[in-house]
Formats: C-alpha cells, structure tokens, sequence
C-alpha cells in the first residue's frame, strides 16, 4: 500500500517527494567543506585587503538560449475544453542556439550583456536600433572562443564597469576557470584597468557560481514565457536575431 508514504508526508510537513538532479562525478569530489572555506577565505582577504565596495564585484558566466524558446515551450499546459480531441498552438521551428554573456554586479544590477549567434556572417541591418552597450559577436557554431572572450571584456565589460566606479578601488570580476576566460591577453589587460580577476574552484561553479546558483533558472523560465507570448501576439512570425536582443533586453 503506498498510501502510507502520502500518510508519512502529511506527519512531516518539512519533506517532499523529489528526483535528484544528475551530478557529475568531478564536481562531487570537487565540491567540499575545505574547498568551499578556502574560496571564501581568499575572497574576503582581497576584497578586504583593496577595501572593495560590494557595487566594483561583478561575476560573469555565459547562458546558452535558443532562439525559438526550445522545446520547453512543449511543456506549457492550458486548460482547453474536455470534448475537444486535439489541440494546436503557435510556436517556433527553430532551434538555434544563441550564447548569452551575462554579467551582474553584487548590488543588484548589471551590465547590458553579449550576444554571439551561430554563423560565418551576418548584415547589421538586422540589429539596426538596437542598445549601443550590447556586444554582438557570431561564431561557426554559435559558442564563444578566446577571442570572442577578450573582445567582450574589451568592449562591453571594461567601459560599463568603470563608467559606474565609484571610487578608485579596484574592480573585481569573478569567473569560471574555463580557458577562454583566463587567457593572457585577458589578464593584462585586466591589469591595464585596474581589475582583479577572481577563479571560481575548478568543478564547483554549480554551487559557487552565483549566476547558476541564482539567476539562470529564473532567467530562462522568462525567456520561455516571453517567447510564449511573441509567437501569440506575432501569429507564428519567426523572430529575426535583431528581435531576440529586443525582446531578451
């Protein structure tokens, strides 16, 4: 009888049914009580040690979306009448992948982000009145590189992040330790502007990163909705790569 484990859950109203979410293997090992201590540890000594305003800290990762809102939209229910045998709605073919650079500052708000889509080239008609502050990059199959990389941090981090300085202390940027991140030209010019760049523990960024840990989910529950809604109100039109910054932004 399974009612029993319903019974046990209404006498313990702190526990839920759940399915464990897959982990990796590395980031198990990775992810440990010393880990996690000397990060913060190292953390709190250099921001303590360059009197760092909460308002200069800033972490970056990327996002992958796609472009037609992916196939979670097939996950969205409605109520529909009981007689009606099939049911039909508006959604989009396409599947391609858009890379998002985020980046958010420990107060609260954030920097205009880049956009890298997938492709050899692409006409600059189709971002005509969009922000100035946007990057917009593309690559054969839509991810960022090493240069793509810098070329962010050139042109979209370093200008907003020292247009909002509010004193001389340093900047400073926490990462992923990924390749396209730490690459030397990144680090002198880093150094060039008085910016710190702080790695995250390798294998940890699923806790410790906290555009994972508490931006991401949101982020692409909204994104689904709002392509939700375009399809509806646009009657099935594809949205071009100019209108995804518009309605991402």
């Amino acid at each position: 009888n399974r009612k029993w484990v319903y019974r046990f859950l209404q006498r313990h109203p702190g526990l839920k049914l759940g399915r464990p979410s897959g982990l990796d293997p590395k980031r198990a090992q990775a992810f440990n009580r010393p880990v996690v201590k000397d990060h913060f540890r190292q953390l709190e000594n250099l921001i303590k040690s360059f009197n760092i305003p909460w308002s200069h800290v800033y972490n970056m990762d990327e996002k992958g979306i796609q472009r037609g809102g992916g196939r979670r939209l097939q996950n969205i229910k409605y109520f529909v009448p009981r007689g009606r045998r099939t049911s039909y709605k508006l959604r989009s073919a396409s599947l391609e992948l858009v890379t998002i650079i985020e980046c958010v500052c420990a107060d609260g708000s954030n920097i205009m982000p880049g956009f890298i889509f997938s492709g050899k080239e692409f006409m600059r008609d189709w971002f005509q009145n969009v922000d100035c502050n946007v990057t917009i990059a593309h690559s054969p199959n839509g991810w960022t590189d090493d240069f793509l990389c810098l070329e962010w941090f050139r042109k979209c981090f370093i200008p907003q992040a020292t247009a909002r300085r509010e004193t001389d202390a340093p900047i400073l940027l926490i990462l992923d330790g990924h390749g396209s991140h730490v690459t030397s030209e990144m680090r002198h010019l880093a150094m060039d502007h008085n910016i710190h760049l702080f790695c995250l523990p390798p294998h940890t960024t699923h806790r410790l990163q906290p555009l994972d840990v508490g931006v991401f989910g949101p982020l692409q529950q909204a994104w689904t909705k709002r392509c939700n809604e375009y399809y509806v109100t646009s009657r099935g039109r594809e949205m071009d790569r100019g209108e995804l910054i518009r309605e991402y932004l």
